[in-house]
């Protein structure tokens, strides 16, 4: 027995001894396998580590472009928008400057009329019995139609013009005149008291105006009519000595000449 033991156990030995060349060719086989599957892992790996780093960076760089994209689609649409309400501006503005421009031709037109207008009520440089005055265009107008109707011999309505005038302008450069001519506007119609007040009423309110040697002869004409030959002779000799030099001085002393000096007055 203890024979038989011992056999087996070398029959054993010879066994392993036997086996062991192919067994551990297997087994250095396995692991080189296992590494190798281990470094095809490892670079898979990194593999798709590298993948995804580039891919985060891609996915990065794209979400910059379409924030980008979208940043310049909005930037566009406000520039869209701009410029449309540009083009709104523009429409109204031209709109507003051809209103301005018929406003202000409108109003440039109704100036001029009313320049016209008041050039009629401006002051004018007139000549008035030999000295330059300035008048209202009215008031020349006004004393122009009396004296026209004087002109042509209508003396009533003369009369009435010049009594309407010096009513209107009583300050007026025109009253010398307006006076003498409505005392000639009575006198031509044998009203010789009414011609006589006038006529003086020139004398004692413009001794300084041309018209008033002439208002004096012409009330010494109107005193003799009155049949007053004194005063009427007293009235030419106070025209030639307070104005020798006047026109109608020379006719006052032709006249002083057909003029006695001892006629006695009217009534008495």
């Amino acid at each position: 027995m203890k024979r038989f033991h011992c056999g087996l156990m070398a029959a054993l030995v010879s066994a392993t001894v036997l086996l062991a060349p192919g067994t551990s060719q297997a087994i250095f086989e396995d692991d080189q396998a296992r590494k190798a599957i281990l470094a095809e892992r490892a670079r898979i790996d990194r593999l798709n580590a590298d993948f995804s780093a580039r891919l985060s960076e891609i996915s990065a760089r794209l979400e910059r472009l379409e924030s980008t994209a979208r940043g310049q689609l909005s930037l566009q649409n406000q520039i869209e928008a701009m410029r449309q309400e540009l083009a709104k501006l523009r429409g109204m503005l031209e709109e507003q400057t051809n209103e301005l421009s018929t406003t202000q031709r409108q109003l440039r037109d109704k100036g001029d009329e009313f320049e016209t207008r008041m050039r009629r009520f401006e002051p004018v440089a007139v000549e008035i019995d030999g000295r330059s005055q300035k008048v209202d265009p009215a008031e020349r107008r006004s004393f122009e139609a009396a004296l026209a109707a004087f002109g042509a011999k209508d003396f009533r309505a003369a009369q009435m013009a010049f009594q309407v005038f010096m009513l209107n302008h009583p300050s007026s450069p025109y009253a010398p005149s307006a006076l003498y001519w409505l005392g000639s506007s009575q006198f031509a119609q044998k009203d010789y008291k009414g011609a006589a007040e006038t006529l003086n009423a020139v004398a004692q309110r413009f001794p300084d105006n041309p018209r008033a040697p002439e208002a004096l002869l012409n009330l010494a004409y109107t005193q003799i009519e009155l049949n007053d030959r004194r005063t009427a002779r007293r009235t030419l000799e106070g025209l030639v000595e307070k104005y020798p030099e006047a026109q109608v001085a020379t006719t006052a002393r032709e006249r002083l000449q057909t003029l006695p000096a001892t006629t006695p007055a009217a009534g008495r």
